[in-house]
């Protein structure tokens, strides 16, 4: 069970950092959009 679930953050993770690539993002403007959006809750 944990184990699928570290496999299913990984692969989220993953799939992030593919999306970062093509779309000429960086973790740092992700880390400020995603604290904004956290805020606003």
């Amino acid at each position: 069970m944990v184990e699928a679930k570290k496999n299913e953050r990984a692969n989220a993770l993953k799939e992030v950092k593919r999306l970062c690539k093509k779309f000429g993002f960086t973790a740092g403007m992700l880390k400020v959009s995603l604290a904004e959006g956290r805020k606003k809750q």
